[in-house]
């Protein structure tokens, strides 16, 4: 940017200066300069050539430099940072941050830590932290730059925060690399990842969504299992007949690969606690065993002035599209279920699923099953109208944090994560029994 704002008061003293000169040439000129008594500009008579060429190249060159500036201030305009991380988790961005913040106007943070010493997680206090301060800086800040959001979230509170986010025009999320270069080499690739993900009327505010079952040519695999892996040669009855029957559900969004299917999260006690199993990734059969594939950033070219190269804006929405389906449909099929939801994906995936979630609940779903929420006599009136409006067509998204418990996965363990004020407190200290004990939000 300073190279860019030199080259732009450089031209616009030469333009200024030329185009003097091609004033004062038309100023005294004579008679032979005009054609229809129009100052005839291209005349030599009127002015001179070189000064003429002069002013017309100073002037192509400062209208581009304008434009780029512009282009760099909407795409690298401030770039907000986002860390909320278990306290014995090291900060491994910090030199991607650095890399990231070259090539940004500005710069805000909004960090914390937090422990995980209790059976349930509780992170309300820390997610109302960043959301706050996201927000504050936000307003606080030039509209007419564009926004560059960095997390570095745990999976329960990037969902959350995401959620409570108000985008703006000009948005962009960046997955920032374990491991950045710490010089920034010309043409050279930081790590940095940045997609753009605008809220304008053309993403995301005025979008059509379908119901993932509506959609043949899914990315991504949904495989139901049994909470307990049956005996070998052993009939599986992952699927009850009764859906509404379900009453605990463990949903893994599984975007990472490298394990089989039926031995995802299998080490934690917690998953056995459910009645079913459903993980939902891009799948391979090698050797006869369902596994799960790596899913990787689909990273374009770099391009002059960004940190990092662009993500494909169509091929990252296609996949948190696809992720919300898949939790949409759980909850359309286990209606009465509390799902505990796991995941290992991308750190901006995360963010910009909490998003989506946000956005598709309000909405009804093309394609979508009807009178599959039944209504049951002990219903409240809320329940009750939450379940006419699922089988009108209104997506089951807008009971997400009344039915969905986000699962922080840290040192080997899963705990169930409280994080957004719209959860149900008493129904997630259930899900490890009534007596556990919880961090005291205060």
């Amino acid at each position: 940017m300073f190279i860019l704002e030199t080259l732009i008061a450089i031209t616009v003293a030469l333009t200024t200066a030329f185009g003097g000169l091609v004033a004062e040439d038309l100023i005294t000129r004579d008679a032979a300069c005009s054609i229809s008594a129009v100052p005839d500009l291209w005349s030599q008579e009127c002015t001179s050539p070189s000064r003429l060429a002069w002013f017309v190249g100073t002037l192509a060159v400062l209208i581009t430099a304008m434009a780029v500036r512009a282009w760099m201030i909407a795409h690298n305009g401030t770039l907000y940072y986002l860390r909320l991380l278990p306290a014995e988790t090291a900060d491994r961005m910090r030199a991607a941050v650095d890399v990231a913040n070259a090539r940004s106007l500005d710069f805000r943070s909004a960090t914390g830590w937090f422990g995980t010493d209790y059976e349930v997680v509780d992170l309300r206090r820390e997610v109302d932290h960043i959301s706050d301060e996201l927000e504050r800086a936000m307003n606080d800040d030039d509209d007419a730059t564009g926004y560059v959001l960095a997390p570095n979230l745990a999976f329960p509170a990037a969902l959350a925060v995401g959620y409570d986010t108000l985008l703006r025009e000009r948005t962009h999320l960046a997955e920032l690399p374990t491991s950045a270069r710490r010089r920034r080499l010309p043409g050279g690739d930081t790590g940095v990842r940045t997609v753009y993900f605008d809220d304008g009327d053309d993403m995301w505010a005025e979008r059509r969504w379908r119901s993932r079952r509506s959609r043949p040519d899914s990315e991504l695999s949904m495989v139901t299992l049994g909470a307990v892996p049956p005996e070998v040669g052993a009939p599986s009855n992952a699927v009850p007949g009764d859906r509404a029957a379900v009453g605990r559900v463990w949903l893994s969004l599984q975007l990472d690969g490298g394990a089989a299917v039926s031995e995802v999260d299998a080490q934690h006690p917690l998953r056995a606690t459910a009645d079913l199993v459903v993980v939902v990734g891009p799948t391979a059969t090698t050797d006869g065993v369902e596994t799960l594939r790596p899913w990787s950033l689909p990273a374009g070219r770099w391009y002059p002035g960004a940190s990092g190269r662009q993500i494909d804006r169509r091929a990252f929405a296609r996949i948190v599209e696809e992720l919300s389906g898949a939790v949409e449909q759980v909850l359309d099929d286990y209606p009465e279920a509390d799902v505990l939801l796991s995941g290992r994906m991308p750190r901006s995936v995360a963010f910009a699923l909490g998003y989506v979630i946000s956005q598709r609940k309000d909405d009804k779903i093309e394609g979508k099953r009807s009178a599959h929420h039944p209504t049951r006599s002990d219903d409240t009136r809320a329940e009750r109208a939450q379940a006419l409006a699922e089988n009108d067509g209104l997506s089951s998204l807008s009971r997400f944090w009344s039915s969905v418990t986000p699962v922080l996965e840290h040192l080997g363990e899963a705990k169930p994560a409280l994080v957004h004020a719209a959860q149900r407190p008493e129904t997630v200290r259930a899900l490890v029994g009534h007596d556990s004990e919880v961090r005291d939000p205060r």
